[in-house]
């Protein structure tokens, strides 16, 4: 009996032995091909970044040929997806990552990219913000939500969620100039300014952002500040300034009183667009601060050689032959230009003063009622009336 006994022993004892040997043969060769996965997953990174995309979706398919629960090689290959414009099959995979990894940062902040990219805005916001509560310290995935949320026109709602993470941004300019931005769009001029202070500190070769700077200093009405940070931003060797930087920069010593340096930028400007009749519409604009005002008719007439329907330029001419005693001309241009824009108040009044100015006050008064009734608070249009009455 204890031999049977001793034998049945020895038999179950074999028989767990094999299982175990099996079983540990059978790890060993998932351990071997994970490892042979990684290894191919990896040259797929490396052509993923070198833009051969199909090379890194073949070996994502190799890779999880190899171990079908590598998600490694499933993001690769949804990366792949979403370069190659396959949102669909993207959002497939990184669903599949997901349900694996719950916590997975890349996982879904690249479903929330995918998403984005094929239409479903509000379903990527959801992803890009699990994103950022797997990783507080993502400020890709607060940004990434922001553009959703501007995007989908919740302007407000956008420009509450960045600010409420913007001290968090660290040296992160990109941070600050969609902070920036985003107060554009609110019209919280001060607040872009000084975001965008914050991006230039942090990147202060980036002529962008000390575009926008001085674009939201001049909405500011800090003219002086403008004017500074343009100023600098021309002395840099590797920048070649926009034309409407430069009427920028006009506008700002215009209205600091330096009319000499506003001419000079305004014809800056029109060395670099001369098909731009705004460029040569400001060039009349600084000739009449200067009192040049044969230079001022000269070029209002240049910009309507290049745009007859510049309103503008329009008003420059007719207000420069005012200055140069042509009544007459001046009345031409100005009755084109009331016919073009019967409710503008500006065209009124100069309408009206050239009616002056050839004799005719009651046609004069009649203009100045006509600005005022399209536009109640005109003040010019008060003052003119009031001394056409006197």
């Amino acid at each position: 009996m204890k031999c049977l006994i001793l034998a049945a022993t020895i038999v179950v004892g074999t028989i767990a032995g094999c299982q175990n040997q099996q079983e540990a043969k059978i790890e060993a060769y998932k351990r071997w091909q994970h490892s042979r996965a990684q290894v191919v997953n990896a040259i797929g990174v490396d052509q993923l970044k070198a833009g051969q995309l199909d090379r890194a979706g073949t070996k994502a398919h190799e890779a999880l040929a190899l171990d079908d629960d590598y998600t490694d090689a499933r993001l690769l290959l949804s990366k792949v997806y979403i370069e190659q414009g396959r949102y669909s099959a993207a959002i497939t995979e990184l669903e599949k990552v997901c349900a694996k990894s719950p916590n997975s940062y890349d996982a879904h902040y690249l479903l929330g990219v995918a998403k984005e990219k094929d239409g479903q805005l509000e379903a990527a916001l959801d992803d890009y913000r699990k994103a950022q509560a797997i990783n507080g310290t993502s400020i890709d995935a607060v940004m990434a939500a922001a553009e959703v949320l501007v995007t989908l026109g919740r302007i407000d709602e956008a420009g509450d969620y960045v600010e409420s993470y913007v001290d968090k941004a660290g040296d992160e300019p990109g941070m600050f100039e969609l902070a920036g931005k985003i107060a554009m769009m609110r019209q919280n001029f001060t607040a872009a300014a000084r975001y965008y202070q914050q991006a230039c500190d942090f990147a202060p070769k980036n002529h962008r952002y000390a575009e926008e700077l001085a674009r939201s200093q001049f909405l500011c009405r800090d003219y002086a500040e403008a004017a500074a940070t343009i100023k600098n931003l021309r002395l840099s060797k590797d920048y070649a300034p926009q034309p409407w930087l430069l009427a920028m920069l006009g506008d700002c010593c215009l209205a600091t009183g330096k009319t000499a340096d506003a001419r000079d930028a305004f014809l800056a400007a029109g060395e670099i667009d001369p098909s731009s009749a705004l460029v040569w519409a400001n060039v009349a604009k600084a000739a009449l601060a200067l009192g040049d005002v044969p230079r001022a008719v000269l070029s209002a007439r240049r910009a309507l050689s290049i745009d007859s329907e510049c309103l503008e330029a329009q008003l420059l001419l007719g207000y420069a032959l005012l200055r140069n005693s042509q009544a007459v001309q001046a009345l031409a241009v100005l009755k084109q230009t009331v016919a073009a824009h019967p409710d503008n108040g500006m065209a009124l009044c100069l309408l009206g003063r050239a009616h002056a100015a050839a004799g005719d006050a009651p046609k004069a008064r009649q203009c100045y009622g006509d600005a005022l009734r399209h536009e109640p608070g005109n003040e010019l249009a008060k003052e003119l009336l009031a001394d056409a009455g006197r």
